[in-house]
């Protein structure tokens, strides 16, 4: 029974003197096998047994249908026949002083990966204010990159930006290819932050790095390259269209004020193959009346063939024509959207290189809003991105402490 009892909560090793079922936990005394210890001080071994405590000690240890199990210890106090000091022996498995073993923190960050907090803590009985000090303890604020990285050549890089509360925003950084994983939550989006973080990373990874997927913001293009030097750009798909959109509909609305006619919108937003009978006969109506807003739509439109393109030499003709195009029109804005794509151009092209974007990112923000929904929201930015980590990124990349793995 005894056999069965180790074998089934991982008590190899240890000596089960008796267990007693409770209505409401299970209790499990147990002691160590060996007669001897080494001593913290100076390292040796001892057999003398000083004293042991008067009082048994109980650690949780894991759960059975929903029941607690706890271990009951009563450690030796063994004397170092070198130093003469008197020491406690340790358990494997138990930090000293801890009322939880490993096994047991292992689990609550297990729970804690995909509930809040307070629904955790009522699972497990325990208080929030106990999960919040565990996640401070054995969860770091990033991954450890060589460990994450360690099987790849080569990879790229995703960076994009999420709300942490309101317009307070932190910047996510993932990996796209080869694999898909969350690296870092960086705790703002100040330039500064994003440089120091590509610039502390380990020389291995870093040489690794072969391209960097981005929306399109000038900062973020000079801090990588600042941090970064060689590293290929690659303009985020989803983006440049997106912004393509809302240059399409403030063309619109400004049309709007200034013709008094109301403009449909989703003609001039929805992809052109995808318009129904309607919608495509009020965008033919709007190109035969409305010409400054035609150009701005046409614009939209070869900018998702320069996308749709079967390879870089083909894009880079469909871009140099609508880069020239815009230039020689006479709309300001036009004209200015003419100039950003020209200065993203070679980064918009990278994209037939390396056929990577944002979209895993995206979708690591879409979990993330979904935390926090469940969380009523997060007041501590520290315990919000190791939260947000420990959802993501395996334990074994974050913890300090390896053995809580075992």
């Amino acid at each position: 029974m005894d056999k069965a009892i180790a074998q089934l909560f991982d008590l190899q090793g240890w000596i089960v003197y008796r267990t007693e079922y409770k209505q409401d936990s299970i209790q499990i005394y147990v002691g160590r096998p060996r007669k001897v210890a080494r001593c913290p001080e100076c390292g040796k071994v001892t057999s003398r047994v000083y004293d042991r405590a008067r009082q048994w000690r109980r650690k949780l240890h894991t759960w059975c249908n929903e029941k607690p199990v706890y271990l009951w210890v009563r450690p030796r106090r063994f004397q170092c026949t070198g130093c003469k000091k008197v020491f406690t022996e340790r358990f494997p498995g138990i930090r000293p002083w801890a009322r939880r073993t490993e096994r047991a923190e292992a689990l609550l960050l297990q729970r804690l990966k995909a509930n809040s907090f307070r629904q955790a803590a009522q699972e497990s009985g325990m208080s929030p204010h106990s999960l919040r000090r565990l996640l401070l303890r054995c969860v770091g604020q990033k991954a450890n990159l060589e460990e994450a990285l360690k099987d790849m050549e080569a990879f790229v890089l995703s960076i994009d930006e999420h709300s942490y509360r309101g317009r307070d925003m932190m910047v996510t950084v993932t990996c796209v290819w080869p694999k898909q994983q969350l690296l870092a939550i960086l705790p703002d989006d100040r330039i500064k932050t994003l440089e120091r973080f590509l610039r502390q990373m380990p020389d291995s990874v870093r040489q690794r790095i072969r391209a960097v997927c981005i929306d399109l913001k000038d900062a973020w293009r000079h801090a990588v390259k600042r941090a970064l030097p060689g590293v290929v750009i690659v303009a985020d798909p989803f983006h440049v269209i997106q912004d393509a959109n809302r240059r399409v509909d403030e063309a619109r609305l400004v049309e709007q004020q200034v013709t008094g006619v109301r403009l449909p919108r989703w003609p001039l937003l929805k992809n052109e193959d995808d318009l129904t009978e309607r919608q495509a006969a009020q965008l033919a109506a709007i190109r035969k009346h409305h010409k400054n807003v035609a150009h701005f739509h046409w614009v939209k439109e070869q900018l998702r063939d320069v996308y749709r393109a079967s390879n870089r030499d083909e894009a880079a003709a469909i871009l140099d024509r609508v880069i020239f195009e815009t230039q020689s029109a006479s709309d300001a804005a036009l004209l200015q959207w003419g100039r950003t794509l020209r200065h993203w151009r070679e980064a918009i092209l990278a994209y037939h290189t390396w056929r990577v974007s944002n979209g895993y990112t995206e979708g690591v923000h879409t979990k993330i809003k979904l935390l926090k929904r469940i969380s009523y929201g997060f007041r501590n930015r520290e315990i919000y991105v190791r939260k947000m980590l420990l959802a993501f990124v395996p334990l074994a990349w974050l913890t300090s402490h390896p053995q809580l793995l075992t």
